[in-house]
């Protein structure tokens, strides 16, 4: 038996008696990976809000958030060192020019921390649950709080200065009751029930979602590199206007209040801050989000208009990720995650 220790950067480490001689399981290795993968990417976007922010406070958030950043490589690159496996190319500051004017402004930086760390309290949630190793959960448990942390940074600044959007406020019932009509289901044709608050609070955070995404791909649309990657930012940010269009109608239509527009967050600038390669991924990444919010928010909507919406939105963002991985492999931008060895190909090389 060895002595594990659990992770907790900043704190003293607590060794406890654990069995820990077993090596990385598939799911533990892929999160890793993964997290590896997606904060040196998160840490060069980091250091471009945190050298260009206005704000005093929304600065510090992002020199916080560098700083977590790195721990997290850093303990990702001491695991893999320590299982003998290679470590990930990801991206560094290669990936992004420091020196680049703000492509968006003080308000938009904020949102962006916010939306970045309710995608990562889930993300870490999950590595949390499906890791068996006592050491791995523990990174995953400090991953976690730690996203907890800027979360509320982020949110509080925006409170504090009269920034945050709040979902709408609404009238409901009194009392509590049954369902006893088969229209609760309906939604195109006949009678209508009213929005349930899940379901107001699908389309609000699905324009909020949208609205965060689809300025940041106006902002990698006008500084990209290649034809190719401009035509597909384009791409998204006419997706993401459709989508907002699509949630917003499906509010205003019963009096519910939508999120105002965002049109100041991006500045005029037209110089290069990212890679190619690192703006591809990045889209990937927030699109494989959206596709996971559009599956959750299918599963609590009852009524078949929305639920057709989301159906619909899956189809197409699907289908706009798929040809976003295309475009990474093409330009040989798309790093292998691991795999297991091809016992086929073992059996036909030549033997020695």
């Amino acid at each position: 038996m060895m002595k594990g220790t659990y992770y907790d950067p900043g704190k003293e480490s607590r060794a406890v008696d654990i069995v820990d001689n077993v090596p990385l399981n598939a799911t533990e290795i892929a999160a890793l990976w993964n997290t590896y993968m997606q904060y040196t990417m998160f840490i060069c976007i980091f250091k471009h809000f945190s050298q260009t922010a206005e704000d005093n406070e929304v600065r510090m958030i992002f020199e916080d958030a560098v700083k977590i950043g790195i721990k997290r490589i850093d303990r990702v690159t001491e695991l893999f060192h320590n299982e003998s496996l290679p470590i990930p190319f990801g991206f560094t500051d290669k990936d992004v020019n420091l020196n680049a004017p703000r492509l968006f402004t003080d308000f938009y930086y904020l949102y962006y921390m916010v939306n970045a760390n309710k995608i990562g309290i889930g993300i870490n949630g999950l590595s949390f649950v499906t890791s068996a190793r006592a050491d791995i959960r523990d990174f995953y448990d400090h991953c976690i709080n730690s996203s907890i942390h800027l979360y509320n940074k982020a949110i509080d600044v925006l409170l504090s200065k009269g920034m945050y959007i709040r979902p709408p406020i609404v009238t409901t019932a009194k009392e509590v009751d049954y369902v006893k009509k088969q229209n609760f289901l309906g939604g195109f044709l006949g009678e209508q029930r009213s929005l349930l608050a899940q379901e107001i609070s699908a389309l609000f955070y699905g324009i909020i979602t949208n609205n965060i995404g689809k300025r940041l791909l106006m902002g990698f649309r006008q500084t990209a590199s290649s034809d190719q990657v401009r035509k597909f930012m384009d791409r998204g940010v006419n997706l993401s206007s459709r989508l907002i269009d699509t949630f917003s109608s499906s509010l205003t239509r019963e009096d519910v209040p939508d999120p105002v527009q965002w049109d100041f967050m991006v500045t005029d600038s037209t110089t290069p801050v990212f890679s190619d390669k690192f703006m591809m991924y990045h889209t990937t990444l927030i699109i494989s989000a959206g596709i996971l919010n559009y599956a959750a928010s299918m599963s609590t909507c009852p009524r078949h208009d929305l639920a057709g919406h989301y159906a619909k939105a899956l189809a197409e963002i699907a289908s706009y990720l798929e040809d976003g991985l295309n475009i990474l492999i093409d330009n040989g931008w798309y790093e292998e995650p691991p795999r297991t060895v091809d016992r086929r190909e073992l059996v036909n090389e030549p033997k020695h």
